[in-house]
């Protein structure tokens, strides 16, 4: 009916038509003809003079009814039916767009992810070469950031008409993965010096100027490449080889291609198991102190410890902070690990002589965040360690960042009888300045000052010194060592410099290591 329909719209009026022709006639038939010979034929009485009139309007009153009869049906037929064709046309056009939406990206009409990989892995399924491309735009963040969604959409979709481009000059898919990253795909083999003439032509046009209103500075591209004939068999690990190419361009300056080199993902996967385990080390307090003496001159007596970072690792080996703090640095570890730290050796010199104190470095960060003071009080609390016995030393970069904030939290721990060291002074280039706005009530010579060989320091380290009595701060001399006896300690004790630390008096050693100090000389304990 409905290809008919479509075929001749007036066909359906025309059968209707014939129809109604077909009922008045049989009707006026039936009224002045076949009525009387089949009232006749069944022996039933029939009046003959029946007037006319009363039998044209049976014949109208029939074919009405049958014409409404006709009439309704067909209506609400033909509405069905155009109903049918509408929901039937909805379907096909949803039937396409989802069909599109599986394929392409709606954003930028590139090959979308899903197609991609079925497209990598048919390819290899076939034993036939496949090379990807992975690009990551750089600085795309801050697009969306200045300029808002709107121009990252419009920057994406001219990025992808660039990729269609240059994917269509040498043979290649473009796709959008998702985000701001992308991929070429190849899939036929190209020499690694082609791929990387693409590669280094992509990054070029993808760092150009935008043709549309949003040019933002410095967006650029990064590339990784992995290739199945030399990095990987399967469609998702091509793709991790490529990702892990790029972020070796991500980590190196951002901007650039890069191959996929074996060597560097064993880096990169030793890099992640470290991270992972340090993180691990922090939480459960792995990540212990080691007490390293600090003496008081010229009696050589022991009157505290610097708390110094050391990880025992499962191998019996021990790891320096040189090997880990960098690492914890990076991921935002720091302040856990300081509050560790000053748990495990608070817990650990509370069981010594009352008299003997603890120093520990404290980060820059640290020190310019405004909680910091109340934190460490109420840690100090917690474990019921006196503020007198506890000395943060600290470095002139903690100052460089925010100089107000430290000098204000540095105050409130002064006030609280927190002892106030400034580290490795006479190294940084405004240190005299720094002793006169802050709340310093010590400060560490550095270690360079006292090198084998380096007596032309002695004349400044005298004139520290005489700074240091000038400005009633006390004096401690970091990096004593054993070449150094009996020279150096008897000639900074006439100096007038308070404290002596280093290898001379003893190595970092954990707690178990270490005596119940009591007043007694250092002499004395080491014997």
């Amino acid at each position: 009916m409905t290809d008919l329909h479509r075929r001749n719209p007036y066909r359906l009026p025309v059968l209707l038509l014939i129809a109604l022709s077909t009922v008045v006639g049989l009707s006026i038939l039936w009224e002045f003809r076949l009525e009387a010979w089949v009232m006749h034929w069944l022996a039933l009485p029939y009046d003959a003079d029946f007037e006319d009139a009363e039998r044209w309007r049976f014949v109208l009153t029939a074919t009405g009814f049958s014409l409404i009869s006709m009439l309704i049906p067909t209506i609400m037929l033909r509405r069905l039916i155009a109903n049918t064709r509408s929901s039937y046309r909805r379907l096909k056009q949803a039937q396409a767009k989802t069909e599109t939406l599986a394929t392409y990206d709606s954003l930028s009409g590139l090959i979308n992810r899903r197609i991609f990989m079925e497209m990598v892995r048919n390819q290899l399924g076939l034993k036939r070469p496949a090379a990807v491309m992975l690009i990551d735009l750089d600085h795309f963040k801050a697009v969306n950031d200045q300029h808002g969604h709107a121009a990252g959409d419009i920057v994406l979709v001219e990025i992808a008409r660039r990729l269609e481009a240059i994917a269509d000059d040498n043979g290649g898919v473009a796709v959008r993965l998702g985000g701001d990253e992308f991929c070429l795909l190849f899939l036929k083999f190209k020499h690694q010096t082609e791929l990387g003439q693409i590669a280094e032509a992509a990054v070029f046009q993808l760092s150009a100027p935008l043709s549309s209103a949003v040019e933002p500075s410095a967006l650029g591209a990064t590339i990784g490449i992995s290739r199945s004939w030399t990095d990987a068999q399967d469609a998702s690990a091509l793709l991790h080889c490529a990702d892990t190419a790029m972020y070796r361009g991500k980590k190196d300056g951002r901007s650039t291609y890069n191959f996929y080199d074996s060597e560097y993902e064993k880096q990169r996967r030793a890099q992640a198991d470290l991270e992972l385990a340090l993180r691990r080390a922090v939480e459960a307090d792995e990540i212990v102190p080691f007490f390293q003496p600090i003496v008081a001159l010229p009696s050589q007596e022991v009157v505290g410890f610097e708390v110094l970072a050391r990880w025992p690792k499962p191998d019996g080996s021990t790891a320096a902070p040189a090997d880990f703090i960098p690492v914890l640095e990076r991921l935002g570890l720091i302040p856990a690990m300081t509050r560790s730290l000053i748990k495990q050796a608070c817990r650990a010199a509370n069981r010594w002589d009352d008299h003997l104190r603890l120093s520990m470095n404290v980060s820059a960060g640290m020190v310019t965040d405004a909680l910091f003071p109340d934190q460490l009080l109420e840690q100090l609390r917690q474990e019921h360690f006196a503020f007198h016995r506890f000395e943060v030393e600290i470095t002139e970069e903690a100052l460089v960042g925010n100089l107000e904030v430290a000098r204000q939290n540095l105050s409130k721990l002064h006030e609280h009888g927190i002892t106030v060291a400034l580290d490795d002074f006479g190294i940084g280039y405004s240190s005299l300045y720094h002793l006169t706005r802050l709340s310093i009530d010590k400060i560490k010579i550095d270690r360079s000052f006292f090198e084998p060989g380096q007596t032309d320091h002695l004349p400044m380290v005298e004139a520290i010194l005489g700074m240091a009595r000038s400005l009633k701060m006390q004096v401690t001399a970091e990096g004593v060592e054993e070449f150094h006896l009996p020279h150096l300690p008897s000639w900074l004790a006439n100096s007038g410099c308070n404290y002596a630390q280093g290898y001379l008096y003893g190595r970092p050693k954990p707690a178990s290591s270490l005596f119940c100090y009591t007043h007694s000389s250092f002499a004395q304990q080491a014997g």
